[in-house]
C-alpha cells in the first residue's frame, strides 16, 4: 500500500530527476552557444570589416566592451 511518504518521495525523485534533465540541456545549448561564438569569431577575424570591427572591440576597455554587449541585448 502507498503511503502519502511514499508518494511525496516518489513526487520529489522525479522533481529531481527532470531538473537534472533541464540542467544538462541548458549545459548543453550553452556549450553549442560558445561553438557558434567561437566560429562566427574565427570567420569575422578572415574579413575586412571584421578585422576593422575586432581592432576597435580591442582597443575598448573592458568596461566600454560590457557596455556595448548590453546595449546588444534585447530589451
Amino acid at each position: 500500500m502507498l503511503t502519502y511518504a511514499g508518494l511525496a518521495l516518489a513526487v520529489l525523485k522525479f522533481v529531481n530527476l527532470l531538473m537534472n534533465y533541464v540542467d544538462r540541456e541548458q549545459a548543453r545549448q550553452s556549450g553549442i552557444d560558445s561553438e557558434i561564438a567561437k566560429t562566427t569569431l574565427a570567420i569575422a577575424k578572415k574579413t575586412a570589416s571584421g578585422k576593422a570591427i575586432m581592432e576597435k572591440i580591442n582597443a575598448m576597455s573592458t568596461a566600454d566592451v560590457d557596455a556595448a554587449l548590453i546595449e546588444l541585448e534585447p530589451k
